[in-house]
């Protein structure tokens, strides 16, 4: 794969590391939800069936990779599938960056590739059964954080971070 876009991971999660509870999101955050809309507007996206399918989904209008085992030919010209990473990548060649949905293995297979986390941390420890993957975040250099209280659409504080990847030392 010598031209291969910036994989960058976008998710939200619990302090416990959880992303989802069957199949949806466990909190409602507008917020995190607008500044999701605004990263990614116009990128494209690559995930899972199950996050493609899930009820909370959302869906690139410019164009979505999906890693499956069971691809099907889809009515919508910006949907694509793909049966393993390597096959998405070759899918996504053309394109400087893609941003990485979930769910919790395509985050495990993806995540050493990454070059940024758009990681936002739901100050809560909530029951799940989807995760992040463990990562060490002696890797990662904290772009920046932004805080955002409880008030009466958040039932959560929450902190949208942006996380690079550190180069390696020479």
């Amino acid at each position: 794969m010598d031209n291969q876009p910036k994989l960058y991971l976008i998710a939200a999660m619990s302090e416990n590391h959880v992303i989802g509870k069957e199949n949806h999101l466990p909190w409602h955050l507008p917020d995190e939800w607008k500044h999701f809309k605004k990263v990614t507007n116009g990128k494209p996206f690559l995930m899972g069936r199950k996050s493609y399918d899930a009820p909370d989904a959302l869906h690139s209008t410019y164009r979505n990779v999906i890693l499956t085992e069971h691809p099907e030919t889809y009515p919508n010209p910006e949907t694509q599938f793909a049966t393993d990473l390597h096959t998405a990548m070759a899918l996504l060649r053309e394109e400087n960056e893609v941003f990485v949905l979930g769910g919790a293995s395509v985050f495990v297979q993806t995540l050493p590739l990454a070059e940024k986390l758009f990681l936002t941390i739901v100050h809560a420890e909530v029951e799940g059964d989807a995760y992040f993957p463990e990562f060490d975040l002696k890797d990662w250099d904290l772009i920046s954080s932004e805080f955002h209280g409880i008030d009466e659409d958040h039932k959560h504080a929450f902190s949208m971070n942006l996380y690079v990847r550190k180069k390696p030392e020479i």
